[in-house]
């Protein structure tokens, strides 16, 4: 079995950047900075902006996929990327 998913370190990850990567690209494009808080901030700012209330096991089984995704992967990756633009 393989060590990544689709080139990232996990399904989680790879998820984060599936949904919102044009949305943190086009940010990275208008000036921000996009790392690992700036992530993070954005996934937790969806999670909350979409009204659920999510407890019991659905509610850990989210928080347990919420803890495997690699933040810092995803600002290497955009780091990456700027680095080749300029």
């Amino acid at each position: 079995m393989s060590d990544t998913y689709n080139g990232w370190k996990n399904k989680e990850t790879w998820l984060v950047n599936l949904w919102i990567g044009d949305s943190l690209t086009m940010d990275q494009e208008a000036g921000f900075t996009i790392d690992a808080a700036y992530i993070e901030q954005i996934v937790e700012d969806l999670i909350e902006d979409s009204g659920s209330r999510v407890n019991g096991f659905v509610g850990d089984m989210l928080n347990c996929a919420l803890c495997e995704i690699d933040y810092d992967e995803l600002a290497s990756h955009y780091e990456e990327d700027a680095e080749c633009e300029s």
